[in-house]
């Protein structure tokens, strides 16, 4: 596309883009002060909270997915935080939903109760599942959640007791600033815990023009993929594809299409996934694509033959038609909006004799 395109396009995007943008970016730079700490503190983990709680009122789905996905990777993550993401819509909170060692049974619990059939279908994949929770997902009699209770585990999350507290909860995820080493013989009347810390550390600051949540989930990428792929809801992994390429929802339909004239190798390819880690989301999304071992081979060859440049090249071109479609719809709909005015002003300019005669 020319210049001249992506300026119009800008114009006829309105303003708003760019608020929900800016607040996107200030979201990326908290996450990434935060994940960039190697043992958040709880001052750390307090400010980190502080500025991105009110950010999610104003932020993108698109950013609040990713952040979910990002933080369902950390068992340090920010409580209030993780719950806030936790009861979202279904496409924000599934990672947490399914990974999270924050989320206790109570907070499932009242997940559950308050969101229901879609919310309980993705935490019935915790494994292993809690025996207080398990009688209110087979509450339920839902198919699915029926064989996603009995089926082989495929996805593990450490669990969090069913009678710890919450302030133990907090306490055991969130780690001192000052490692001290503790004994099970040392006296209770020795503790750091209302000590103040020897030296706090605020948040690194980061250019926002160079940050994007996308960065800070590349390495959680692969499991984030694979735990959308096995869901149930195609739709999950059409839009978690959709956010690691930034493509449109259409677009990642399309490039995953049906076997064997997919795209979905060449995108996962892209972004950097191993022919182990796409033969398990192809097969899970797609269905068996290979039944026989030089089959196999064969896929596995050819997936490692292609280039990181070709694999770029083409994300970049699927880009780029989108900015085109989207171009022409603006351009056709402010055609439209300029028809519909001219035939009103012009039906309107008609009525004026016909009133005067009167």
């Amino acid at each position: 596309m020319t210049t001249d395109q992506f300026r119009a396009l800008e114009v006829l995007s309105g303003s708003g883009h760019s608020a929900h943008h800016k607040t996107d970016d200030l979201l990326a730079a908290a996450v990434a002060g935060f994940t960039s700490l190697t043992r958040p503190g709880r001052y750390e983990s307090q400010q980190f909270e502080d500025l991105a709680l009110p950010l999610l009122e104003t932020a993108t789905p698109r950013a609040r997915r990713q952040v979910s996905a990002i933080l369902a990777q950390h068992d340090v993550a920010p409580r209030k935080l993780v719950l806030a993401l936790a009861n979202d819509s279904i496409e924000v909170a599934a990672p947490l939903l399914l990974r999270s060692p924050v989320l206790t049974t109570a907070d499932l619990i009242d997940i559950v109760g308050q969101h229901g059939l879609s919310h309980a279908r993705i935490i019935a994949r915790r494994q292993p599942v809690d025996p207080l929770l398990l009688p209110i997902l087979e509450s339920f009699d839902d198919q699915l959640i029926s064989q996603t209770l009995t089926a082989e585990p495929v996805i593990s999350t450490a669990p969090v007791a069913a009678e710890t507290s919450i302030a133990d909860v907090q306490e055991a995820h969130y780690v001192s600033a000052t490692p001290v080493n503790k004994r099970p013989e040392s006296k209770p009347a020795v503790t750091t815990r209302t000590a103040p810390p020897a030296a706090t550390q605020s948040l690194p600051v980061y250019d926002l023009s160079a940050l994007s949540l996308s960065s800070y989930l590349q390495p959680a990428r692969a499991e984030y993929l694979i735990d959308m792929a096995l869901l149930i809801d195609g739709n999950m992994f059409r839009t978690a594809l959709a956010d690691a390429l930034d493509v449109s929802y259409a677009r990642a339909a399309t490039i995953i299409g049906s076997w064997p004239n997919s795209q979905l190798p060449l995108a996962l390819k892209a972004i950097g996934l191993t022919a182990q880690d796409t033969y398990l989301i192809l097969t899970a999304v797609l269905g068996t694509i290979h039944g026989e071992r030089e089959q196999l081979r064969e896929f596995v060859h050819i997936y490692r033959s292609i280039s990181s440049e070709q694999a770029a090249a083409a994300v970049k071109r699927w880009k780029t038609d989108d900015m085109n479609e989207r171009l022409r719809n603006q351009l056709r709909d402010l055609a439209e909006r300029a028809s519909e005015s001219f035939t009103s002003a012009a039906n309107n300019d008609g009525t004026f004799p016909h009133k005067k005669a009167q």
